[in-house]
């Protein structure tokens, strides 16, 4: 089996942002904002991982868990240096991480649901594999990277006054981001909706939290598997994340994509990286072919007609007169 990293790096336009996952995604696009951004002012890359046996792909299982870099790894190579911080914005009260910062309970509302139902918003740092695993695992689904935790902490405020604060809620640390980081947090998670399809982020939140931070990732729900999309003000150097990985335990195969891979196909951009693959410099290209289907079995006309004589035999023909 051969596992791969398939990206694409391209700019961003919150205006026109573009499909996400197919069936699973799509952009929260009800709010309208008119901000004065340049084109091409928003760059991003967005990344999936993949494991095959060949060049069709066909038994291929998606999805940047699949690939051969984890994402603790993939953030360490695009966001820059700092804290990392993992985002939740609708977590479940019972899988608060320990070390939560933040620690703020609310009340969702959504059609076909229940008419109240308590969530949680947290933020955590992490610093390796296993910590950035169990924060995806309690619902976190934003990621950034800042210098340091804000002077002034963004306050806690409970949703009702009438609603007494838990027990442990004072335990948890006070938030690492300012009032006016907070808020751009809120305005890229907060409008949420979960369905066919899934709406988790807005478009405006994009630019919105890259007032604040140098990048942000976001984790994009792709219907095999999740994928990994960062955002930053700055176009992404893929030459440079590919010397970086090439230091890493499993060297990964990079398959660049015309589109956005959770929306492509593996096996045309495998084919397409075949072209321009230099076997002198590179060596063997690493994804074996595919066998080709076995050719049809030409038959003469001699043997048509004698399989279809025994599989279609004429019918015997009926009695003349009457039983004596």
């Amino acid at each position: 089996m051969v596992s791969a990293l398939g990206y694409i790096a391209e700019s961003f336009d919150p205006a026109a942002p573009g499909r996400l996952c197919r069936g699973r995604e799509r952009w929260i696009e009800y709010e309208t904002m008119e901000e004065d951004l340049e084109e091409g002012s928003i760059h991003r890359i967005i990344l999936s991982g993949a494991t095959f046996s060949d060049d069709r792909a066909r038994d291929a299982r998606r999805g940047i868990g699949f690939g051969p870099v984890t994402h603790f790894e993939l953030m360490q190579n695009l966001m820059g240096e700092g804290l990392l911080i993992a985002y939740c914005e609708e977590g479940h009260p019972h899988e608060i991480p320990d070390n939560a910062a933040g620690v703020e309970h609310h009340t969702v509302a959504r059609p076909g649901g229940g008419l109240r139902e308590w969530r949680v918003r947290w933020h955590v740092q992490v610093q390796h594999e296993e910590q950035l695993q169990q924060a995806l695992g309690a619902g976190a689904d934003v990621f950034v990277t800042i210098a340091a935790p804000a002077d002034k902490p963004a306050q806690v405020v409970p949703e009702s006054p009438l609603i007494p604060r838990l027990a442990d809620e004072s335990s948890s640390l006070p938030s690492y981001f300012n009032e006016s980081f907070a808020s751009a947090l809120f305005l890229l998670t907060g409008f949420r909706s979960e369905g066919r399809p899934n709406r988790y982020f807005q478009p405006w939140g994009v630019p919105a939290v890259l007032e604040h931070v140098h990048s942000v990732a976001l984790i994009h729900r792709d219907k095999h598997g999740p994928a990994l999309g960062v955002y930053g003000r700055t176009p992404f150097d893929v030459d440079s994340l590919a010397a970086a990985l090439a230091d890493s335990a499993d060297k990964p195969l990079l398959v660049p994509f015309a589109i956005p891979p959770m929306l492509a196909r593996w096996d045309r951009a495998l084919s397409e990286l075949r072209q321009i693959w230099d076997d002198s410099s590179l060596g063997p290209f690493p994804v074996p072919a595919a066998e080709p289907p076995p050719a049809p079995v030409e038959l003469d006309t001699a043997t048509v007609a004698s399989v279809d004589a025994e599989e279609n035999p004429a019918p015997e023909p009926e009695a003349n007169g009457a039983e004596e």
